[in-house]
């Protein structure tokens, strides 16, 4: 070897690094399902969470999955520059798996100054929730037992945020997120609460979700129409073009 060569991979994985990023899994996963698999976690001062990313098969997949999300970090912060929307184009999501710190339930109570019980508990709710990733967005999923009854059986709860942090709440999106995760004749809603009660403590978007696909809310349009912008133009309003969610 040429003394100036450069080990590519490892200096790739050096500088994904200093970012933040961590490759986790093979033999030390604690998770029987995940033992061989290979996955990423990416945290920088600041963030509240870090991020995950799906699982590989290697541990060089998992740093190449490293390389494309940074890769998409700089797009993003392009498109906040120049004030652009993101990709029209929503991936499918693939499971995921947060770090082991977020079930530390000492280390959060000491991160964000909150009492050790209250840590537990946060604990407690992430070990319930599975996590889904894509090229836009993170999802929470937990399911809520009959919270209406058993007549109207369980419910998903949709934790959603996008993976820029960005305030956009696209009605769009979140219709094909509850499709891509629960299913399409899956009928869900938001809250709009009253302010007594009110949570908004970050940009982060809750759908809740019927796990039954017969069940329908009692208001509501109920019959399907959707146009695209040709046809909205035709009659004076404005409408956006659908694109494939996958």
């Amino acid at each position: 070897m040429i003394d100036d060569e450069i080990d590519f991979a490892g200096e790739v994985r050096r500088l994904l690094q200093a970012d933040g990023y961590a490759v986790h899994g093979g033999d030390r996963a604690d998770d029987p399902e995940l033992v061989g698999r290979f996955w990423f976690t990416w945290m920088q001062t600041g963030m509240a969470e870090a991020e995950v990313g799906p699982t590989r098969e290697t541990e060089a997949g998992a740093w190449t999955t490293a390389l494309a999300h940074r890769l998409d970090n700089s797009r993003i912060e392009l498109h906040r520059v120049g004030n652009e929307p993101p990709p029209a184009t929503m991936e499918p999501f693939e499971a995921a798996r947060l770090p082991e710190d977020a079930f530390d339930a000492a280390m959060i109570a000491r991160k964000f100054g909150v009492p050790h019980d209250l840590a537990a508990a946060q604990v407690e709710q992430l070990r319930r929730q599975s996590v889904h990733m894509n090229n836009r967005y993170q999802v929470n999923a937990q399911t809520l037992e009959a919270p209406f009854g058993e007549f109207v059986g369980d419910v998903i709860w949709l934790s959603i945020k996008r993976r820029d942090k960005a305030p956009v709440h696209d009605w769009r999106d979140l219709q094909v997120i509850k499709n891509l995760i629960v299913g399409p004749e899956h009928e869900g809603f938001e809250i709009y609460p009253a302010e007594s009660r009110l949570v908004d403590t970050a940009n982060q978007y809750h759908v809740f979700v019927f796990l039954d696909p017969k069940v329908r809310l009692p208001v509501g349009f109920r019959t399907r129409e959707v146009t695209g912008a040709e046809q909205a133009a035709a009659v004076g309003a404005r409408q956006r073009d659908f694109h494939s969610a996958v």
